[in-house]
């Protein structure tokens, strides 16, 4: 059950807060007393993340769906992941916009003003470079790629699942 509720950010650690506060019960009432079991306690925090993380899941999808894991078909689960790689892909979609921006002719503007527009071209790539051969436009390329891949393997393989 631990994960279901609210999560905070502890200075970076994202935690359920049941975890936190059971923590600085003990720290309140002297069971946890040195930096090293609190650094453990970080430590065994952090490593079930995932755990955590599933728990929290599997309640707001059960929400999500009104219905108890026990009913949940795999019908449901290609729903939710086609849901999943449409909400994923449009924001890096969004992202690849935005970044398109910094490329854009308005965005040139400051660039080559002691030559003509070849050289105001040349200036901009030389600084900025390209957008094709830009490394966060890349990596947001390749993370759409990634994301679609594991989403459709996913869903080709829940269609394998009889109760399609």
């Amino acid at each position: 059950a631990t994960g279901r509720g609210g999560w905070i950010d502890l200075a970076g650690l994202i935690a359920p807060e049941s975890c936190i506060k059971m923590l600085l019960d003990e720290i309140g009432s002297g069971s946890m007393n040195t930096l090293e079991k609190i650094q453990e306690r970080f430590e065994f925090i952090h490593s079930h993340y995932y755990t955590y993380e599933w728990s929290w899941a599997l309640v707001e999808i059960e929400k999500w769906l009104g219905k108890s894991l026990e009913l949940i078909t795999a019908a449901d689960v290609v729903d939710i992941v086609n849901q999943w790689k449409k909400a994923v892909v449009g924001l890096d979609r969004m992202l690849l916009d935005d970044a398109r921006k910094e490329f854009s002719l308005s965005a040139r503007t400051g660039f080559g003003h002691d030559g003509d527009a070849e050289m105001a071209e040349a200036d901009f790539i030389e600084v900025r470079g390209s957008f094709e051969d830009n490394d966060l436009v890349r990596e947001i390329e390749r993370h759409i790629t990634a994301k679609t891949a594991l989403g459709d393997n996913l869903v080709s393989r829940l269609k394998n699942i009889h109760t399609l």
